[in-house]
């Protein structure tokens, strides 16, 4: 075996661990919010637009990984994290998303709503700081006008979530905060 072939046999198993990894993170998470009643809007999906494209190889592997939550007494509000790998230069490293969004159109929803919302253009986020914001337009238009009434936000970097104890204190606690 080759010195380079070894390298990609291992950067590959290093992947595999890592997203075990952050299954691990997104079950825990789910057990939780469901104790709190919040359950799996999603069931089991934790990703979406992967491609199988010759054409398009680096839509392979996953951006972004998500886990978004509905509660039955608060039928227009999504509460969710987003674990984004990679984003053009935006971020140095990977980092989790949380977010609360309320809906006016909740059937125009989507698992990548708050990934669109931290990632909008025209803002300059910064980690470790809460964010609300009434009635958001997106300027990429993943977001249509007039969806959503309010959204709170926040992130951190995701190797700053490393036990149970942190996904429950600093994910799951925040998530609840978020206003």
């Amino acid at each position: 075996m080759t010195e380079k072939g070894e390298n990609i046999l291992k950067a590959y198993r290093f992947v595999q661990g890592f997203f075990k990894e952050v299954a691990q993170l997104f079950r825990k998470l789910d057990d939780l919010m469901a104790k709190d009643g919040w359950d799996s809007a999603v069931g089991n999906l934790t990703t979406l637009d992967l491609s199988k494209d010759l054409l398009k190889p680096e839509r392979w592997l996953p951006e972004a990984s998500f886990r978004l939550y509905e509660n039955e007494m608060f039928p227009q509000i999504r509460r969710g994290i987003v674990v984004s790998y990679i984003h053009r230069e935006k971020i140095k490293e990977p980092v989790l998303i949380m977010g609360k969004i309320e809906y006016k159109k909740l059937e125009k929803a989507s698992p990548w709503d708050i990934w669109s919302l931290w990632f909008d253009e025209r803002l300059k986020r910064v980690l470790n700081k809460d964010y609300f914001e009434s009635e958001p337009e997106n300027k990429d238009m993943y977001i249509e006008k007039d969806v959503i009434a309010n959204v709170a936000l926040h992130a951190i970097n995701l190797v700053d979530v490393a036990s149970e104890e942190d996904i429950k204190n600093k994910v799951f606690h925040k998530l609840g905060e978020l206003k």
